[in-house]
Protein backbone atom coordinates (compact mmCIF):
# COMPACT_ATOMS: atom_id res chain seq x y z
CA UNK A 1 0.00 0.00 0.00
CA UNK A 2 2.43 2.42 -0.82
CA UNK A 3 1.70 6.33 -0.28
CA UNK A 4 3.85 9.00 -1.48
CA UNK A 5 3.75 12.28 0.84
CA UNK A 6 7.03 14.80 0.52
CA UNK A 7 7.56 15.84 3.91
CA UNK A 8 10.32 18.33 4.65
CA UNK A 9 11.44 18.12 8.19
CA UNK A 10 12.34 22.03 10.23
CA UNK A 11 15.94 22.69 9.61
CA UNK A 12 17.54 21.25 12.53
CA UNK A 13 14.90 19.46 13.91
CA UNK A 14 16.46 16.00 13.45
CA UNK A 15 20.03 17.18 14.46
CA UNK A 16 18.75 18.54 17.59
CA UNK A 17 17.11 15.63 19.17
CA UNK A 18 20.69 13.67 18.04
CA UNK A 19 22.26 16.36 20.04
CA UNK A 20 19.99 15.80 22.83
CA UNK A 21 20.18 12.20 23.05
CA UNK A 22 24.15 11.85 23.00
CA UNK A 23 23.72 14.77 26.07
CA UNK A 24 21.63 12.46 27.97
CA UNK A 25 23.97 9.22 26.69
CA UNK A 26 27.00 11.95 28.63
CA UNK A 27 24.92 12.14 31.82
CA UNK A 28 23.77 8.42 32.59
CA UNK A 29 27.45 7.71 32.26
CA UNK A 30 27.84 10.12 34.96
CA UNK A 31 25.05 8.82 36.91
CA UNK A 32 26.10 5.29 36.55
CA UNK A 33 29.24 6.07 38.61
CA UNK A 34 27.37 8.04 41.58
CA UNK A 35 23.87 5.76 41.71
CA UNK A 36 23.84 2.89 43.67
CA UNK A 37 21.11 0.78 42.94
CA UNK A 38 19.78 -2.97 43.41
CA UNK A 39 18.17 -4.82 41.25
CA UNK A 40 14.86 -6.49 42.14
CA UNK A 41 14.79 -10.35 42.31
CA UNK A 42 12.67 -12.23 40.04
CA UNK A 43 12.00 -8.90 37.88
CA UNK A 44 9.50 -11.24 35.01
CA UNK A 45 7.38 -12.96 38.18
CA UNK A 46 7.06 -9.48 39.69
CA UNK A 47 5.79 -7.57 36.65
CA UNK A 48 3.52 -10.66 35.99
CA UNK A 49 1.88 -10.94 39.41
CA UNK A 50 1.83 -7.16 39.88
CA UNK A 51 0.49 -6.39 36.13
CA UNK A 52 2.75 -2.83 36.66
CA UNK A 53 5.82 -1.34 35.62
CA UNK A 54 9.25 -2.46 37.71
CA UNK A 55 9.23 1.31 38.57
CA UNK A 56 6.05 1.07 39.97
CA UNK A 57 7.03 -1.80 42.10
CA UNK A 58 10.60 -1.25 43.51
CA UNK A 59 10.13 2.74 43.21
CA UNK A 60 13.22 4.80 42.33
CA UNK A 61 14.92 7.34 44.44
CA UNK A 62 16.43 10.09 42.65
CA UNK A 63 18.94 12.79 44.41
CA UNK A 64 17.25 15.91 44.71
CA UNK A 65 20.73 17.71 44.27
CA UNK A 66 21.42 15.48 41.22
CA UNK A 67 18.24 15.66 39.57
CA UNK A 68 18.56 19.90 40.08
CA UNK A 69 21.83 20.13 38.33
CA UNK A 70 20.51 17.57 35.67
CA UNK A 71 18.22 20.25 34.86
CA UNK A 72 20.48 22.96 35.10
CA UNK A 73 23.00 21.70 32.68
CA UNK A 74 20.23 20.51 30.29
CA UNK A 75 18.61 24.19 30.36
CA UNK A 76 22.08 25.27 29.74
CA UNK A 77 21.72 22.68 26.75
CA UNK A 78 18.67 23.76 25.58
CA UNK A 79 19.78 27.91 24.95
CA UNK A 80 22.56 27.25 23.45
CA UNK A 81 20.70 24.95 21.04
CA UNK A 82 17.29 26.89 20.79
CA UNK A 83 17.54 30.16 21.30
CA UNK A 84 14.45 30.84 19.80
CA UNK A 85 12.64 30.31 23.08
CA UNK A 86 16.23 31.29 25.11
CA UNK A 87 13.51 34.05 27.50
CA UNK A 88 11.21 31.26 28.50
CA UNK A 89 14.56 29.05 29.51
CA UNK A 90 16.14 31.62 30.87
CA UNK A 91 12.77 32.25 33.53
CA UNK A 92 12.88 28.57 34.29
CA UNK A 93 16.66 28.98 35.55
CA UNK A 94 15.49 31.79 37.80
CA UNK A 95 12.86 29.65 39.00
CA UNK A 96 15.34 26.38 39.59
CA UNK A 97 15.79 27.46 43.75
CA UNK A 98 12.27 27.45 44.27
CA UNK A 99 11.10 24.04 43.03
CA UNK A 100 10.23 20.86 44.91
CA UNK A 101 12.82 18.55 44.12
CA UNK A 102 11.24 15.55 45.15
CA UNK A 103 7.56 17.04 44.39
CA UNK A 104 8.56 17.33 40.61
CA UNK A 105 10.27 13.34 40.34
CA UNK A 106 7.11 12.22 41.70
CA UNK A 107 4.90 13.52 39.66
CA UNK A 108 6.83 13.35 36.43
CA UNK A 109 6.92 9.19 37.42
CA UNK A 110 3.18 9.37 37.79
CA UNK A 111 2.83 11.27 35.27
CA UNK A 112 0.30 13.76 36.45
CA UNK A 113 -0.21 15.65 33.42
CA UNK A 114 -2.67 18.37 35.73
CA UNK A 115 -0.40 18.52 38.01
CA UNK A 116 2.11 19.72 35.40
CA UNK A 117 -0.49 21.99 33.76
CA UNK A 118 -1.70 23.89 37.15
CA UNK A 119 2.57 24.10 37.37
CA UNK A 120 3.01 25.71 33.94
CA UNK A 121 0.02 28.42 34.69
CA UNK A 122 1.82 29.78 37.40
CA UNK A 123 5.28 30.02 35.60
CA UNK A 124 3.75 31.22 32.58
CA UNK A 125 4.99 28.48 30.30
CA UNK A 126 3.50 26.21 28.32
CA UNK A 127 2.39 23.07 29.75
CA UNK A 128 4.06 20.94 26.93
CA UNK A 129 7.34 22.88 26.89
CA UNK A 130 7.78 22.65 30.59
CA UNK A 131 7.24 18.68 30.75
CA UNK A 132 9.66 18.16 28.12
CA UNK A 133 12.33 19.85 30.17
CA UNK A 134 11.79 18.34 33.20
CA UNK A 135 10.72 14.89 31.66
CA UNK A 136 14.20 14.85 29.31
CA UNK A 137 16.14 16.04 32.74
CA UNK A 138 15.03 13.24 34.23
CA UNK A 139 15.50 10.28 31.14
CA UNK A 140 18.54 10.24 32.34
CA UNK A 141 18.03 8.76 35.58
CA UNK A 142 15.20 6.19 34.08
CA UNK A 143 18.34 4.59 31.63
CA UNK A 144 20.50 3.83 34.73
CA UNK A 145 17.65 2.39 36.37
CA UNK A 146 16.50 0.38 33.49
CA UNK A 147 19.74 -1.22 32.67
CA UNK A 148 20.08 -4.23 34.58
CA UNK A 149 16.10 -5.69 33.48
CA UNK A 150 16.89 -5.17 30.01
CA UNK A 151 18.17 -8.28 28.66
CA UNK A 152 16.33 -10.22 31.35
CA UNK A 153 13.21 -8.40 29.57
CA UNK A 154 14.05 -8.40 25.81
CA UNK A 155 14.24 -12.36 26.22
CA UNK A 156 11.52 -13.09 28.20
CA UNK A 157 8.44 -10.40 28.05
CA UNK A 158 6.46 -11.83 24.94
CA UNK A 159 4.69 -14.36 27.93
CA UNK A 160 5.08 -11.83 31.22
CA UNK A 161 3.42 -8.61 30.40
CA UNK A 162 0.01 -8.27 28.51
CA UNK A 163 0.38 -4.90 28.02
CA UNK A 164 2.36 -4.10 24.78
CA UNK A 165 2.50 -0.14 24.73
CA UNK A 166 3.33 0.29 28.47
CA UNK A 167 7.04 -0.32 29.19
CA UNK A 168 7.11 -3.10 31.59
CA UNK A 169 10.38 -0.74 33.34
CA UNK A 170 9.04 2.98 33.43
CA UNK A 171 5.53 2.40 32.76
CA UNK A 172 5.91 5.04 29.76
CA UNK A 173 3.70 4.68 26.35
CA UNK A 174 5.69 3.41 23.56
CA UNK A 175 4.21 4.05 19.91
CA UNK A 176 7.12 3.17 17.86
CA UNK A 177 8.75 -0.60 17.11
CA UNK A 178 10.91 -2.75 15.19
CA UNK A 179 11.18 -5.84 13.60
CA UNK A 180 14.33 -8.03 13.65
CA UNK A 181 16.38 -8.72 11.24
CA UNK A 182 16.86 -12.61 11.52
CA UNK A 183 13.28 -13.20 12.07
CA UNK A 184 10.53 -10.82 11.92
CA UNK A 185 10.01 -10.65 15.64
CA UNK A 186 8.41 -7.08 17.07
CA UNK A 187 10.01 -5.41 19.43
CA UNK A 188 8.44 -2.08 21.00
CA UNK A 189 11.02 0.94 21.79
CA UNK A 190 10.53 2.92 25.13
CA UNK A 191 12.13 6.19 24.17
CA UNK A 192 12.36 7.43 27.58
CA UNK A 193 14.31 4.61 29.20
CA UNK A 194 15.38 2.73 26.06
CA UNK A 195 13.68 -0.92 27.09
CA UNK A 196 12.71 -3.08 24.36
CA UNK A 197 10.10 -5.93 24.91
CA UNK A 198 8.61 -8.39 22.60
CA UNK A 199 5.28 -8.47 21.51
CA UNK A 200 3.11 -10.19 18.65
CA UNK A 201 3.93 -9.85 15.12
CA UNK A 202 0.48 -9.05 13.60
CA UNK A 203 -1.73 -7.90 16.30
CA UNK A 204 -2.94 -4.25 16.98
CA UNK A 205 -0.98 -3.06 20.45
CA UNK A 206 -3.79 -0.87 21.56
CA UNK A 207 -6.65 -3.69 21.26
CA UNK A 208 -5.93 -6.70 20.29
CA UNK A 209 -7.18 -7.16 17.38
CA UNK A 210 -5.67 -10.46 14.80
CA UNK A 211 -8.67 -10.68 12.28
CA UNK A 212 -6.91 -11.52 9.20
CA UNK A 213 -7.14 -8.31 6.98
CA UNK A 214 -8.29 -5.84 9.60
CA UNK A 215 -4.14 -5.64 10.53
CA UNK A 216 -2.72 -3.91 7.30
CA UNK A 217 0.78 -1.88 6.74
CA UNK A 218 1.38 1.14 5.29
CA UNK A 219 4.78 2.01 3.03
CA UNK A 220 5.95 5.24 1.96
CA UNK A 221 7.50 4.88 -1.70
CA UNK A 222 11.38 4.54 -1.66
CA UNK A 223 10.95 3.75 2.15
CA UNK A 224 11.21 0.14 2.58
CA UNK A 225 12.12 -0.05 6.33
CA UNK A 226 10.12 3.17 7.70
CA UNK A 227 6.13 1.42 8.07
CA UNK A 228 3.17 2.00 9.70
CA UNK A 229 0.52 -0.57 10.70
CA UNK A 230 -2.65 -0.02 11.24
CA UNK A 231 -6.00 -1.65 12.92
CA UNK A 232 -9.43 -1.43 10.87
CA UNK A 233 -11.24 -1.70 14.07
CA UNK A 234 -10.28 0.38 16.86
CA UNK A 235 -8.35 2.44 14.06
CA UNK A 236 -5.01 2.41 15.60
CA UNK A 237 -1.34 2.46 14.16
CA UNK A 238 1.83 2.16 15.14
CA UNK A 239 5.24 3.26 13.62
CA UNK A 240 7.81 0.31 12.96
CA UNK A 241 11.26 0.07 11.62
CA UNK A 242 11.51 -2.98 9.51
CA UNK A 243 15.40 -3.83 9.83
CA UNK A 244 14.98 -6.67 7.27
CA UNK A 245 15.02 -4.99 4.06
CA UNK A 246 18.60 -3.25 4.83
CA UNK A 247 20.02 -5.91 7.53
CA UNK A 248 20.81 -3.16 9.55
CA UNK A 249 19.53 -1.99 13.11
CA UNK A 250 19.26 1.98 13.91
CA UNK A 251 18.73 4.63 16.69
CA UNK A 252 15.46 3.57 17.75
CA UNK A 253 15.19 7.10 19.19
CA UNK A 254 16.16 8.92 16.23
CA UNK A 255 14.10 6.95 13.67
CA UNK A 256 11.00 8.12 16.13
CA UNK A 257 11.96 11.75 15.26
CA UNK A 258 12.63 11.72 11.77
CA UNK A 259 9.34 9.08 10.79
CA UNK A 260 7.13 11.99 12.23
CA UNK A 261 5.88 12.25 8.73
CA UNK A 262 4.35 8.37 9.23
CA UNK A 263 2.21 10.02 12.17
CA UNK A 264 0.91 12.64 9.52
CA UNK A 265 0.13 10.27 7.25
CA UNK A 266 -1.56 8.34 9.54
CA UNK A 267 -3.71 11.12 10.99
CA UNK A 268 -4.54 12.21 7.25
CA UNK A 269 -5.68 8.97 6.78
CA UNK A 270 -7.92 8.97 9.92
CA UNK A 271 -5.55 6.51 12.69
CA UNK A 272 -4.25 7.63 16.04
CA UNK A 273 -1.75 6.69 18.32
CA UNK A 274 -4.48 6.05 20.99
CA UNK A 275 -2.10 8.21 23.09
CA UNK A 276 -2.49 8.20 27.11
CA UNK A 277 -1.01 9.95 29.48
CA UNK A 278 2.85 8.78 28.61
CA UNK A 279 5.64 10.92 27.31
CA UNK A 280 6.03 12.16 23.85
CA UNK A 281 9.31 13.45 22.49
Amino acid sequence: MPSKIPVELPSGYVEFFSDLESWQNEQQIKLQAVMQLEKAEEPMRKIAKHRRPMIMITGLEVDPALYRQLLADLLDFLVEQRPDIKTNLEELQHKLPDFDYPLLVARLLEQDMEYFGDLAGALNISPELLIFILDHALRPYLRVYAAPYQAELFENTYHHWDLPTICPVCGSKSHFSRLRAEDGRRFMFCDRCFTEWETRYLECVHCGNDEPGKINYIAVENDASNQLYICDKCRGYLKTYDERPTGMPTDLFVANIQTIYLDMLAEQKGYRNHNGHGSDQ
